[in-house]
């Protein structure tokens, strides 16, 4: 890279694959989803941003899942407070997970391959994660299925009996990560009727911002990968996949073994052309790809 270029920090809440951020030349900091590994982030963050500085660069963009996901995201921002005295870390939370994370780096590594400066990349992975989002359908036990939904009805009587049907009836749900929000979508014991709301999703969000771009998250459960995809085409959601991702152990922490998800972004904010980025970071006052990465690992 050259002097001009700055870096780039994720952890493995992207789960983009290994082979593809070490050709993209992004750092990752793995963490296990333990609660030592918690504990050690803002360490193992402050660690990769001062040996970045020890290798010569002067700005770095971090860019993690949403707080609302993972702890992650304020670690970093503890972090690269700590190293501001070497180093210029801009922290994005993309207000999402999973591969909706993997999409914004993505977007960085080829903002900082088109020489897009660090301000305006700071500010476009910015606007993209306003765009991005995660449907989901997690294991029923998983810890996203048993927290509280954004909105719920019928007091403590209500959420109790709601829990006791999740964990009797193996009932799961439909949720939505978006701007750092998670909100209950749909419930139900049909992984096939799920699927379809998920796909129904979507295609809403399709006809209010035009086509999208969507990548997948499977977590060993080939069933319910299969099923969102068929949803996903029997709907004719006006979407393009750019690959699957397989769920880290840190997203099933969250998300749990058998989760599903699909991450969807308007096509016009994900290929949005980079020389129209110039000057955004002024404006905003901003303080190859998964594709590629599906070629490769199936």
């Amino acid at each position: 890279m050259g002097e001009k270029d700055f870096a780039i920090v994720c952890d493995s809440t992207c789960d983009l694959h290994e082979g593809f951020l070490d050709k993209a030349q992004v750092v990752c900091v793995c963490l296990d989803g333990s609660e030592r590994g918690e504990l050690e982030a803002p360490s193992a963050l402050r660690r990769a941003y001062r040996t970045l500085a020890e290798e010569g660069f002067t700005q770095v963009v971090s860019i993690h899942s949403a707080s609302s996901f993972s702890p992650v995201t304020d670690a970093a921002r503890n972090a690269a407070e700590s190293c501001a005295d070497v180093i210029d870390v801009r922290v994005v939370d993309s207000g999402s997970a999973s591969a909706a994370t993997g999409m914004l780096i993505d977007r960085a590594a080829r903002y900082r391959h088109f020489s897009v400066a660090f301000e305006d990349a700071v500010a476009g992975l910015e606007a993209l994660a306003s765009h991005v989002r995660l449907l989901v359908i997690p294991a029923p036990s998983s810890r996203l299925a048993l927290r509280r939904p954004r909105r719920t009805r019928g007091g403590l009587i209500g959420r109790a009996a709601a829990t006791l049907r999740v964990r009797m009836a193996g009932e799961r749900g439909l949720y939505l990560l978006s701007q750092g929000s998670v909100t209950q979508l749909a419930r139900n014991n049909d992984l096939d009727a799920l699927a379809c709301r998920l796909a129904h999703a979507a295609g809403a969000v399709a006809d209010n911002e035009g086509p999208l771009v969507h990548a997948l998250t499977a977590s060993e459960n080939v069933r319910a990968l299969r099923a969102v995809e068929r949803s996903l085409d029997e709907l004719g959601v006006r979407s393009s996949c750019l690959g699957t991702v397989h769920a880290c152990p840190l997203t099933e922490v969250a998300l749990g073994k058998g989760a599903v998800a699909a991450a969807v972004a308007p096509s016009s904010a994900y290929w949005r052309d980079e020389a129209t980025l110039c000057g955004l970071g002024s404006k905003n006052g901003a303080s190859g790809g998964i594709e590629e990465q599906n070629r490769r690992i199936t």
